[in-house]
């Protein structure tokens, strides 16, 4: 009986070992990194990528556990509980991603991919490992991250001013927009113009012109929200998106512009004072579904204030705003300028 259980063990361990020479064979044409890991997850074959890109050599590493690589590169639970997974699961299971750092390569992160083998007489189970190193592939979703967050943001942005520009402005404001009717709250487009550009530039040259740009800009920052969509949208124009809410009103808005510019004005550091023409438009909850739309009325509100004007600096028309102020004149200064109230933000 005991010759009988002998020899069939040994004719087992025969079929193993013609097995584990047939796997070599064929792990080392794999171009990938390629390990055979037995019950206990130890390392009794590898093909010849894995040891050249690991820097490490058959004799080395057989027998260790997959996890002292590296010195202890990936010694975590979390890859243990995914072989466990592995030698368990008949089926495939998902990718194990994970980074470690060998000392003779450096951080790398790579990527696990297992299947479960049984062997037949034998009353083993072993784990056929592809160990790919996706270090490059990381590192250049990455770079390609970071350059389409830029260019995003540069697509999105005035180079000028550094705020929205009219693409940023109709995405960000119309999904402000569509905020609002879920909320059922209105939404106002303030439309700004700021008077006689084209004569500074006439006069005092382009630079001048950009410089009168970016302390508008200033300005509009300082006067609204964060959470407000403040853009430039044309050379001279400016367009803001903002929500109604209980702390304030757009005339209360307005008037902080106001003030702002008046404060502007009076200061001596600059030569020429600033002035904008207004226009105010209010969104319909069933009626309005467009920012271009609201937008359009905004800046149609503006050149009839413009006109109104007869080249003296003065407020928009308020008639359509609740709680309308006394009329604004919109010349003003800089380092006491009114800043934000504290307001309910809205999220975008």
């Amino acid at each position: 009986m005991k010759d009988i259980e002998q020899s069939a063990l040994n004719r087992g361990r025969q079929r193993f070992a013609r097995m584990v020479d047939h796997i070599r064979a064929i792990l080392d044409t794999v171009r990938e990194p390629f390990v055979v890991l037995d019950g206990r997850f130890r390392i009794r074959l590898s093909n010849k990528s894995f040891c050249k890109t690991f820097h490490v050599s058959p004799k080395e590493i057989n027998g260790k556990s997959i996890d002292a690589l590296g010195d202890g590169a990936w010694k975590t639970p979390a890859l243990r509980t995914w072989l466990g997974t592995a030698i368990d699961q008949r089926s495939d299971i998902p990718d194990f991603e994970m980074e470690g750092h060998f000392p003779t390569i450096g951080l790398r992160t790579v990527l696990f991919h297992a299947r479960r083998v049984e062997i037949r007489g034998a009353s083993r189970r072993i784990i056929l490992l592809t160990v790919d190193d996706i270090t490059q592939r990381k590192q250049a979703e990455g770079a390609r991250k970071r350059i389409y967050k830029s260019l995003k943001s540069a697509s999105m942005t005035d180079v000028l001013t550094g705020l929205y520009n009219r693409r940023g402005y109709s995405a960000l404001s119309q999904h402000y927009l569509d905020l609002a009717r879920r909320r059922h709250k209105k939404i106002f487009v303030i439309f700004a113009d700021l008077d006689g550009l084209k004569k500074i530039n006439d006069r005092w040259g382009h630079p001048a012109g950009d410089q009168s740009l970016i302390r508008a800009a200033d300005i509009l920052r300082k006067t609204f929200r964060k959470s407000d969509v403040i853009a430039r949208i044309g050379g001279d124009e400016f367009a803001i998106a903002t929500m109604e809410n209980g702390h304030a009103s757009v005339a209360s808005q307005i008037a902080r512009l106001r003030k702002n510019l008046m404060r502007h004005a009076i200061q001596k550091t600059y030569e020429r004072p600033l002035s904008m023409s207004v226009g105010v438009a209010v969104s319909n909850d069933r009626k309005t579904t467009s920012i271009e739309e609201l937008t359009s009325q905004a800046d149609a509100l503006m050149y009839v204030e413009k006109r109104a004007k007869h080249g003296t600096p003065m407020a928009p028309s308020m008639e359509t705003i609740e709680e309308a102020e006394e009329p604004l004149s919109l010349e003003a200064g800089e380092d006491q300028l009114v800043t934000r109230e504290p307001m309910a933000s809205v999220a975008l």
